[in-house]
């Protein structure tokens, strides 16, 4: 009797003081736990550990992404930086973040599909105020909180807010991208496929949320040709296109090339360009 108590209590060890199926004590075991403690639902890791912050290998740096069990879809990063005088683990996640994006991509999806038609992909990145009441770190919707930072940020230029949001730490921002790729509307041989463009990223303008218009930005992904070897993209701000009466120029098209070093473009991140 003793030999099989000892037995069991070897076996049921493994899990001791840890609700994840990692080693305890590890850096996804810890991430796990993290989050289960914070948001009170199960979460799993997926994708190689990162170890680098920036362009650095950092020894007690440890990033990965994650999805909740019940939300396959909902992709988020969590991060443990150890890189401190104690290394402590500072334990921080893009959770919230991410499922605002999720959901305002599903409340644009319908009208998106029904304007560039079924075979339409699309996609949201923003940037809002972190400070007041439009703080994304709140529990605002994205909505609400394009409307706050908009009244936040009136007396601004759109110039002033790129460099508040680039340079320094007054935690006023705006700025907020939908990216469409349309598979069965490509061509942008003739004027009058460009006139179409435009006329159906117009429409799509009208289901944006109410923000700066100045700030708000349409980017329209065309895959790579044969001849070209990448992808380009439109992208105009709501301003300009509300300006914009007819076709445009080739001059406006991006290409969307991979960075070497930094950050890809949204279409290659999402690989849209393979």
């Amino acid at each position: 009797l003793p030999i099989l108590l000892i037995s069991l209590a070897i076996i049921g060890g493994k899990h001791f003081g840890s609700s994840s199926n990692y080693r305890p004590n590890s850096p996804e075991d810890i991430m796990v736990r993290y989050l289960r403690d914070k948001y009170g639902k199960d979460f799993k890791l997926v994708g190689e550990m990162r170890r680098e912050r920036g362009s650095a290998q950092r020894e007690h740096y440890y990033e990965s992404d994650a999805y909740p069990i019940d939300d396959t879809r909902l992709r988020f990063r969590v991060v443990l930086d150890g890189d401190n005088k104690e290394h402590k683990y500072e334990k921080s996640d893009t959770y919230l973040e991410a499922g605002r994006v999720l959901a305002e991509e599903d409340r644009l999806r319908p009208y998106a599909e029904r304007i560039f038609g079924k075979n339409t992909k699309i996609g949201v990145e923003f940037r809002l105020c972190e400070r007041g009441e439009a703080s994304m770190k709140g529990m605002v919707g994205l909505p609400e909180a394009m409307s706050i930072c908009k009244e936040e940020t009136a007396d601004m230029t759109k110039e002033e807010i790129l460099d508040s949001s680039l340079y320094n730490d007054s935690g006023l921002s705006h700025d907020y991208s939908v990216y469409i790729y349309a598979l069965d509307g490509q061509s942008i041989k003739t004027d009058g496929d460009k006139v179409k463009i435009i006329e159906r990223l117009k429409k799509m303008a009208k289901y944006l949320p109410d923000g700066r218009s100045d700030s708000m930005w349409l980017c329209y992904f065309i895959k790579q040709r044969k001849s070209s070897g990448w992808g380009s993209e439109l992208k105009v701000s709501v301003d300009d296109l509300r300006r914009m009466t007819d076709s445009f120029s080739d001059d406006l098209l991006k290409p969307i090339v991979a960075n070497d070093g930094g950050t890809d473009p949204y279409p290659i991140r999402k690989g849209w360009d393979k």
